[in-house]
């Protein structure tokens, strides 16, 4: 079946979300020498997902999750700081998010698929924070209120095949003719297969694939030319 609804994660999907991280470590600690940035943006992404769920079910605070995961990040260069220091970090962060745009390439891309299929958004994470992220990419030019999904606005998130369901609904398709595209592959990839969609993992980090994948289908990409390629051709059928 043709694909007639494409739906995209944001956070190191539609921008690559080591800029800002990198941005406001320079800006608050210099150009550190010592500090291998792309090492320590993956330990930040680790780090993250370790507490998001707490996070999101009020098992910790939003603060003790953003404390959390910096300090466990420098840990790693052998940095020290302290409470305040990383909630510092995080309003530099946060206000940088706010900053970011699409590149020409996912602007080509969209350009390519508004007139072909369905477009929408799955985002998990805070509905306002998710929100000015979505609003500084632009993407209402493609999509409109009603596809835009953030988790943040219900009682479940990603992978959670209900936040899948009710895209369905909110596109009126069949989930065989749904693709989903994401970086993360537990609750991007594997969260849309087990919901019965199409899904394109993309690697911008150039993970190794899980162990658990295993019998899943899915295309794997690693560069924003290839998931144009792969997303048009499946929509053209």
């Amino acid at each position: 079946m043709r694909i007639q609804g494409v739906v995209f994660d944001v956070d190191d999907t539609l921008y690559d979300m080591a800029q800002p991280f990198y941005a406001a470590l320079r800006r608050l600690y210099g150009e550190r020498s010592e500090f291998d940035l792309p090492s320590l943006f993956l330990s930040f992404r680790r780090h993250s997902d370790e507490r998001f769920e707490e996070s999101q079910t009020g098992k910790i605070s939003m603060e003790q999750f953003y404390i959390y995961r910096i300090q466990k990040t420098l840990e790693e260069a052998d940095v020290q700081t302290t409470d305040a220091q990383a909630l510092a970090f995080q309003r530099v962060y946060m206000g940088l998010q706010y900053q970011i745009r699409l590149s020409p390439m996912m602007i080509r891309m969209f350009n390519e698929l508004r007139s072909r299929a369905k477009l929408g958004v799955i985002t998990n994470g805070e509905s306002a924070h998710q929100r000015k992220k979505i609003a500084s990419l632009g993407l209402s030019k493609w999509m409109p209120e009603e596809t835009t999904i953030v988790s943040g606005d219900y009682k479940f998130r990603k992978p959670d095949p209900r936040i899948f369901q009710l895209m369905e609904e909110r596109m009126d398709l069949d989930k065989a003719g749904l693709l989903y595209v994401g970086d993360a592959f537990e609750m991007d990839v594997k969260g849309a297969i087990e919901a019965g969609w199409s899904a394109v993992w993309y690697n911008r980090r150039d993970r190794a694939v899980p162990t658990d994948a295993a019998g899943l289908s899915f295309t794997e990409v690693s560069s924003e030319d290839k998931l144009l390629s792969v997303v048009v051709k499946a929509v053209r059928g």
